[in-house]
C-alpha cells in the first residue's frame, strides 16, 4: 500500500480539532515551517492557505496511508472548490491548497501559526 508525506496547517494538527483523522499515521516533522506559502482566515472556523512569496506556514508532516486519504479529501473538500491535493515536489510532501488564490475579504493569518491563531481568537 501507497503512503503519502503530507503537510496540514490547520485543524488536522496535532492538537486541532480535526487530528483524530490522522490518529493512525505516523508523525514525521512537527512545527515544520514551510517557506514561500501563507494563511488566510476563513470566518474564523479554518485556514486557507496559498502561495505567497515572504510568507510562512507552520504545519505538521505525517505520513499517511492511501486508505486515508478518502477521508481527508472529503473533510478538505476536494473537488467541491475549496481545496486543492497538490504535490510540492521542493518540499517532497502533499499539501492542501487553496482551489483559487482569491483571498480578497479574508484575514491574513500573522506568524502562519493556525493553531495559535485559532486559540487567540477563543481568548
Amino acid at each position: 500500500m501507497n503512503v503519502y508525506d503530507i503537510f496540514v496547517y490547520g485543524t488536522l494538527r496535532r492538537g486541532g480539532m480535526y487530528a483524530h483523522y490522522l490518529s493512525d499515521s505516523e508523525l514525521v516533522a512537527e512545527k515544520y515551517r514551510l517557506s514561500g506559502y501563507a494563511l488566510y482566515d476563513y470566518q474564523q472556523w479554518y485556514p486557507y492557505m496559498i502561495a505567497q512569496a515572504g510568507s510562512s506556514v507552520v504545519g505538521d508532516v505525517y505520513r499517511v496511508s492511501e486508505a486515508a486519504l478518502p477521508a481527508l479529501h472529503e473533510l478538505e473538500g476536494v473537488g467541491e472548490q475549496l481545496y486543492r491535493f497538490v504535490y510540492l515536489a521542493e518540499y517532497q510532501f502533499y499539501t492542501y491548497l487553496k482551489f483559487d488564490e482569491n483571498v480578497k475579504d479574508l484575514a491574513y493569518v500573522e506568524g502562519g501559526d493556525w493553531l495559535a491563531y485559532y486559540l487567540s481568537l477563543k481568548l
